[in-house]
Parts: C-alpha cells; sequence; structure tokens
C-alpha cells in the first residue's frame, strides 16, 4: 500500500509503526511481520497492540490462527474526515483533542465550563517562569462576564504565590478603563483591582487600535492558549514550532511597544478606589 506521508503525520506514527504497516498492506502474523520487518517480535506485538486500539489494523481469524492487515488509506480517510465532522458539530461543554504526536497536540475547549480550567492552570501549575499574555480592554471586558471575581482573584492570587513573571502586552488605554469602572462601582472592583497589586510584571502597551478584540493570547513554556471569551472557544497548542512562532511575534510586538510600570498604575487606580 503506497500510503500518503501527510496522512502518516497526521496520525503521529513513529517510524517503527510505520514500518509494520507497510508490511501487512496483506495479512500476515507476527512471524511473518518479524521475518519481513527484521523487528523482534516483543517490539512487533506492542505496536500492534498499539495500532489496533487506535483502529489502524485490524485483527483477521483463520481457524485459530491470527493475522493482522493495516487498514486502507480509504478507510483512514474516512476516519479523519468523521474527526474533521465531529469539530464542526462540537457543543459548549465539548472538549477535543487532536493528537499528533505524545509532543504535538491541540485541544479544543468549547464553552467556559472547558476553559476556565483551562485558564487557571496558566498560574496553579507553573512556578518560578515568565508568562507572555497579549490582552486588549476588550477581551478582560468579556472575561469578566464568564468568571466569577472570586476565580479571578484566586488566579492573580496564585501568579503572586508561585513567583510568574507575567511579560504582559496591553492596549495603551486599559488602566483608564480600570479607573473608569471603579467611578462606576467601586465596591464591585475594590478587591479585583486590589489583586492585581504586586506582581513580578514586565508590561507594555501598544496603541488602542492594534490587537482590538475580544480574544487573548497566554504564553508559557510548553504551551499556548488562544481565548475568545465572548464565544467561549480556546485552542491550546503544545507544538513546539507553533508556539516558536507566537512566541516570535509576541517578542516582534513587545519591542515595538512602550514600556510601563505595573504596579505603579495599579496604585495610582486603588487611589480612585479609596477616594470612592
Amino acid at each position: 500500500m503506497n500510503w500518503d506521508p501527510k496522512k502518516l503525520r497526521l496520525l503521529g506514527l513513529r517510524q517503527t509503526e510505520i514500518k509494520i504497516l507497510k508490511a501487512i498492506s496483506s495479512p500476515k502474523n507476527v512471524q511473518d511481520i518479524a521475518r519481513s520487518s527484521g523487528i523482534s517480535r516483543t517490539g512487533i506485538k506492542h505496536c500492534l497492540n498499539n495500532l489496533t486500539f487506535r483502529g489502524i489494523v485490524k485483527t483477521v481469524h483463520a481457524g485459530i490462527h491470527k493475522s493482522y492487515a493495516s487498514i486502507s488509506s480509504k478507510e483512514i480517510t474516512k476516519s479523519l474526515l468523521l474527526i474533521a465532522s465531529d469539530i464542526g458539530d462540537a457543543q459548549p461543554g465539548d472538549l477535543i483533542h487532536v493528537k499528533i504526536t505524545q509532543e504535538k497536540k491541540f485541544v479544543l475547549h468549547i464553552g467556559s465550563k472547558e476553559i476556565i480550567p483551562a485558564y487557571q492552570r496558566i498560574a496553579l501549575t507553573n512556578k518560578n517562569e515568565r508568562i507572555r499574555a497579549i490582552q486588549h480592554h476588550k477581551s478582560w471586558n468579556e472575561l469578566l462576564k464568564k468568571i466569577s471575581k472570586s476565580q479571578l482573584i484566586e488566579f492573580n492570587e496564585s501568579i503572586i504565590k508561585n513567583h510568574l513573571v507575567i511579560d504582559g502586552i496591553l492596549n495603551e488605554s486599559a488602566y483608564d478603563a480600570y479607573i473608569k469602572e471603579i467611578q462606576a462601582n467601586s465596591a464591585k472592583q475594590k478587591d479585583l483591582v486590589e489583586s492585581l497589586n504586586g506582581r513580578m510584571a514586565d508590561y507594555t502597551v501598544f496603541p488602542d487600535n492594534f490587537f482590538n478584540y475580544d480574544s487573548e493570547i497566554w504564553i508559557f513554556k510548553t504551551t499556548a492558549l488562544i481565548i475568545s471569551w465572548k464565544n467561549e472557544v480556546a485552542i491550546e497548542i503544545t507544538d513546539k514550532n507553533i508556539i516558536g512562532l507566537i512566541k516570535d511575534m509576541f517578542d516582534l510586538m513587545k519591542n515595538s511597544g512602550r514600556k510601563i510600570d505595573h504596579n505603579q498604575l495599579i496604585k495610582k487606580v486603588l487611589g480612585f478606589v479609596n477616594k470612592n
């Protein structure tokens, strides 16, 4: 069988598994596979169990004898189309994994109940690290509609407790927006704004018309999380190449922005809290 390399990459197969697949384009038992592939019987059995579990290899019985055969290229295509269809039909609360290899994985979180735990992991499972974030105030406002104040305060407190450095890019008028919101309802905003104080922060601002979306990006050591709070959809990426690309884009934007002192500006905002 002529296996399409693109399909094999998408399936995340190891070279040993690919070699076995090519050896069983027609049914063969373990002994025949070992003879034609040069792989040990133990290694073959391990790979066959994995490939059978994933539906790529089928078992063929002839009396008491058992052979193995790879499914056809058309069957592979059909399976991939079904996965694509499942993603298209996803509903709030669904969690869809697309795994290419052990290291390369994409997770689609749908619904705030799925997004919030993924979001909280940023602060709860990382320590002594620098985390990059791009967030327009529009996205912050959408976040406040989806997550409780206590959850957000816990998230902010965890950032400080775990000694995380937030390398953030915000829009220029974000802190002015904080002030307006406090003036409108200081009792509601006070605890939340106080939880933003005392961070180890390296912040840069960009013009308000840049990244003017109700979506945000969080980038940490091995994962990137792209979130649309308004649509309640998030994509979690562990592919090193894509994370590297996003990090480079972040650094390019940061270098063209204007540095600010986050904690000094938050103290200014808190001054308006005390006045109200």
